[in-house]
């Protein structure tokens, strides 16, 4: 919550400004106020000499009591307002130790105790999403983790017991899942990388990056028997050479498990000031209505969620977040089976 007055004073100028005040105050305060004295008795008691000097020192000595405590109550008064916020950040941060977020500080000012409360605001927010995002990514861990697990529970015990007979193929499936879930665990920890690691950025060649990575799947289009069509426009991007990479290798990746017609087109262009990469194919359904959920952790259009699945559900998420990274956004065009999978990125 930010709510600026129309002053812009550091909080050093106003703390000066309140002594400079004070300070005002009491010389004023205390010189009109022996001069009238002084004339009172000179002129209506006809005091001179050592008697006047007594009765000034006297004066002297009781404005200077009350003046203490007057500036006393007002610095503060005036610094209790100015410390407030201070308390306020205490009693905050206390909150968030116990693991409670409350609403955020109001930002009254614009100096240093305005932009201390509006970064303790920023760092209260990113923590409370780090946490959900970390409460979340278990959820969907232990969802992941226990089906896989439970097959395999049930098909060892079925060995033990004698029910079931070892076949290879069986051996294979098996195999299969505790590999997949072997790179469950290795793509988690990408993606944990991928997010609190900064890349070093850029210029950028983009139509050498897509080609090379072109180049590095060539093996598995031709296994896979897909073939591959390219149109890429020259263009420089200010971004990180081997996060571009990494979202390429992702999203061909995604094509060759999950492609059905055997043809892959891949175009880049500019479009105003932003670079444009689209990856089109035709591969399994897509319902149209939940495209974005292609983005999110674990999740997979194969609900089924069989021995027989591949995918770790986090490949297109690395994507996602390493495209944020570069400020830059991804997304799906899809009628269920045509899909489009595209790239935007801003021009150095």
């Amino acid at each position: 919550m930010r709510r600026y007055k129309s002053d812009q004073m550091s909080l050093f100028f106003k703390l000066a400004l309140v002594n400079a005040l004070a300070l005002c105050i009491v010389v004023f305060w205390s010189g009109s106020t022996i001069t009238d004295y002084a004339c009172l008795l000179v002129n209506d008691y006809g005091m001179n000499g050592l008697e006047l000097n007594r009765e000034l020192h006297v004066c002297f000595l009781q404005i200077s009591v009350i003046a203490f405590f007057l500036v006393f109550l007002l610095h503060l008064f005036l610094l209790k307002r100015l410390i407030q916020p201070l308390k306020q950040l205490t009693e905050y941060a206390a909150l968030i130790k116990k693991g409670r977020y409350p609403k955020p500080l109001k930002v009254a000012s614009n100096d240093e105790l305005g932009k201390l409360s509006e970064a303790f605001n920023n760092m209260a927010q990113a923590l409370k999403n780090n946490d959900k995002k970390r409460d979340e990514m278990l959820k969907d861990i232990s969802h992941e983790l226990r089906t896989p697990l439970t097959n395999l529970t049930g098909y060892l015990e079925g060995f033990q017991a004698g029910i079931i007979q070892p076949t290879p193929a069986l051996y294979g499936l098996l195999l299969e899942e505790t590999r997949r879930m072997t790179r469950m665990a290795e793509q988690i920890n990408q993606l944990d990388g991928w997010t609190n690691f900064h890349q070093t950025f850029g210029t950028v060649p983009v139509k050498s990056i897509i080609r090379e990575t072109i180049d590095s799947f060539e093996f598995t289009f031709k296994e896979k028997s897909i073939a591959v069509e390219s149109n890429i426009i020259e263009g420089n991007i200010y971004a990180s050479e081997d996060a571009l990479k990494q979202v390429m290798s992702i999203l061909l990746e995604n094509v060759c498990f999950y492609d059905v017609g055997g043809r892959v087109m891949i175009t880049g262009e500019q479009i105003g000031n932003i670079y444009r990469i689209n990856m089109l194919n035709n591969g399994r359904y897509i319902d149209p209505d939940y495209s974005e959920r292609v983005f999110h952790r674990f999740y997979r259009s194969d609900s089924s969620r069989t021995l027989k699945t591949r995918g770790s559900g986090l490949g297109l998420s690395i994507a996602h977040e390493i495209i944020l990274m570069l400020n830059g956004r991804i997304g799906l065009d899809t009628d269920g089976y045509d899909h489009c999978f595209w790239i935007e990125l801003p021009l150095s």
